[in-house]
């Protein structure tokens, strides 16, 4: 999508233009010498995703939704001024109301076979399809079906199978007899950062030099920062019927993720995030059943490459209309899901769409169920439900703060005569500091490189990106205060909704001009992408990823001696104030600035061991954009150093440096 340019005179104010992917604004010089531009480098226009959470509160079983419902307490993880209270919401992740209980019953209450609009591309332009369908039998009467008098609808085969493997952008879940609504969880958005480049403009070369703006001059913002509001819902679901069953059978969780997508933008996301995650997983899944040395896996991988899979998925939903069995789709997903859990996937992984093209066509159809059953109105017609599997609601976010504080918000426990116990003591610093640098650090570089290697760049890290869950049932507990044991942590990258494949990302526009603000050519005379272009690309993500850690290291790890000890302040303009602008992206200034603060101390401790090994990684990844630059910069190309990956970080010392 192109950036829109406004032309101001000198008096009007700094004007910007929302766009879905970047914002971009130019401004006529504000005296004779100087022209303000706004930079849109990646760590200039930054989008990380907020969440809006809620507090538990029972609700009925109507509708054929049960379980609980969360709402009003808001936990925006990139405001300045962070609200420490909101970010220890306890999320109950109970189901007893569908675990079970009689499916059968609760969808006779439901009274809709179910659907969502099926094609995010020709969303606006969905055509109903009823005419192709056959005449349904309105007796309810149980009756045995002959397997040879199945109706089989032949689908047009697609075009190019080998992004998605497992048929996940294909997969349509019916609402009611696949999927079931539990409770809401909350909303999503994305803060939008734009920090402000300043140049002097020479008026007889029309050379431009950087330069630093004015502090106290509010027509020259270092920095601006602005809110999308909610664009994406988030519930909990429950998988039902036979699907459920060989879930359970295989000791699988059945409890899924629903994002609704709604309006313009957010369907924008929802089209972004089905692509891209439906490529990084196949790729991801192919990797796997490759390297996995058996051969029922290359068997398995080699009738995924043949479209076996991505036949079965596009077939599912018309099948359940025709009451044939969806057996093969069922085992497909089971075993999807079970090598996802096996090998710790460490991203959101797309199980496919819920159509409810059928629930807007019923004509006894009740909106105020959905507010009875879910406080919430109910879905527009248009929008998009896209099903990922179950890792809880924990962010990174939420787990950015002292764990003294964190401890303090644990509900009180009782003893036998009723008597309130005191909380335990936290685990010593050694053991917290292995669980955040081998376990959640580390977890999260790694994901970063399965995107990488997948050909798929993130663009909008942020500390709500990432899920903090565990192997077992309850997934808060990889974020609660005595969690110290690794190999139960499950790092989850989350919110492609920004992303893009290496290849789309470098032909944008404005990523090519961010590019020409480190002296880089994108696009060659030739058409062709430079090298440097894709390593720069994938240098924005590592440039992100490293306020990510110091927020993780400055504020988890920190020790205040009492509650209500002032912290020096965390967020994520602060870190980037003080990083670029007030220590110049000098390494040594900045560590001399956290260790004057003595609630760090044991953090840049540990950032010191093996020589600052620490220090290195912050630096590399803070630093990771100027050094694509100086590096593909360089006039000899033979002394050219391998440029820094997120995969050749995590063969970092401090990664396996002993902490016990």
């Amino acid at each position: 999508m192109p950036a829109a340019l406004f032309y101001l005179s000198s008096a009007a104010s700094v004007a910007t233009v929302r766009s879905l992917v970047t914002r971009s604004a130019f401004v006529e010089p504000i005296s004779s010498s100087a022209t303000l531009q706004q930079s849109t480098a990646f760590a200039l226009v930054h989008r990380t995703t907020t969440t809006t959470t809620t507090t538990a509160s029972r609700r009925g079983n109507s509708f054929g939704i049960g379980g609980f419902q969360l709402w009003n307490s808001k936990q925006n993880s990139n405001n300045a001024n962070e609200d420490d209270n909101a970010t220890n919401e306890i999320f109950y992740d109970d189901f007893a109301d569908l675990i079970g209980t009689d499916y059968a019953s609760q969808s006779s209450v439901l009274d809709v076979s179910s659907s969502t609009s099926s094609s995010i591309a020709n969303n606006n332009n969905a055509e109903d399809e009823e005419d192709s369908l056959p005449d349904f039998d309105d007796d309810d009467t149980p009756k045995r079906t002959n397997p040879k008098d199945l109706i089989a609808i032949p689908l047009p085969k697609l075009t190019s199978p080998l992004n998605d493997l497992i048929g996940a952008t294909t997969r349509n879940f019916s609402f009611g007899p696949d999927l079931l609504i539990s409770s809401y969880a909350g909303s999503l958005g994305f803060d939008e950062v734009v920090d402000w480049q300043y140049y002097a403009m020479d008026e007889d070369s029309g050379e431009r030099t950087p330069v630093s703006p004015r502090p106290m001059d509010p027509s020259q913002p270092a920095r601006t920062r602005s809110s999308s509001g909610s664009v994406v819902r988030l519930f909990r679901g429950e998988i039902v019927g036979k699907l459920a069953s060989v879930l359970r059978s295989r000791g699988l969780d059945s409890r899924v993720w629903m994002k609704e997508y709604s309006g313009k933008d957010a369907l924008e996301l929802a089209r972004s995030e089905r692509r891209n995650v439906g490529r990084l997983q196949s790729e991801w899944l192919r990797g796997y059943l490759e390297n996995s040395g058996r051969g029922e896996d290359r068997e398995l991988l080699e009738r995924m490459r043949e479209g076996e899979w991505m036949d079965v998925a596009q077939r599912r939903y018309v099948d359940g209309l025709t009451d044939t069995p969806t057996k093969e789709d069922d085992d497909h997903l089971a075993t999807l899901m079970q090598i996802l859990l096996k090998e710790k996937a460490p991203f959101t992984s797309l199980l496919g769409e819920m159509n409810l093209n059928d629930y807007y066509d019923d004509p006894d159809l009740d909106p105020n169920e959905w507010y009875r059953s879910l406080g919430v109105k109910p879905p527009q017609p248009g929008s998009v439900w896209l099903i990922y599997d179950y890792h809880g609601l924990s962010t990174a976010a939420s787990y950015a703060v002292p764990l003294l504080m964190q401890r303090n918000k644990l509900p009180p426990k009782r003893g036998p005569f009723g008597g309130i116990v005191q909380a335990p003591p936290l685990p010593p610093f050694k053991e917290r500091a292995r669980y955040m640098v081998q376990g959640v650090l580390k977890g999260m570089l790694n994901s970063l490189a399965v995107a990488h290697e997948s050909g798929i760049v993130h663009r909008s890290l942020g500390r709500s990106s990432f899920i903090l869950s565990s192997v077992g049932q309850d997934k808060r507990e990889a974020t609660s205060p005595y969690a110290v044991v690794v190999e139960r942590l499950r790092v989850i990258l989350g919110d492609w909704g920004f992303s893009a494949s290496l290849e789309e990302a470098v032909q944008e526009k404005e990523f090519i001009a961010r590019c020409r603000v480190y002296g880089i050519t994108a696009v060659g005379p030739d058409g062709r992408v430079n090298g440097a272009a894709i390593e720069f690309a994938k240098a924005e993500d590592l440039h992100a990823l490293g306020f990510v850690f110091l927020a993780m290291l400055f504020t988890t790890l920190a020790e205040p001696m009492t509650l209500s000890a002032q912290l020096p302040p965390t967020d994520d303009d602060s870190w980037q104030r003080l990083f670029s602008e007030i220590f110049e992206k000098d390494m040594d200034e900045f560590r001399d600035y956290c260790s004057n603060e003595e609630v760090w101390n044991s953090v840049v401790e540990l950032l010191d061991k093996e020589e600052g090994e620490g220090w290195k990684v912050l630096g590399q990844l803070l630093l990771a954009r100027e050094n694509v630059a100086n590096q593909y910069n360089d006039a000899d190309e033979n002394e050219k150093d391998d440029v820094v990956s997120a995969r050749g970080l995590l063969s970092s010392q401090f990664f396996r440096m002993r902490l016990t």
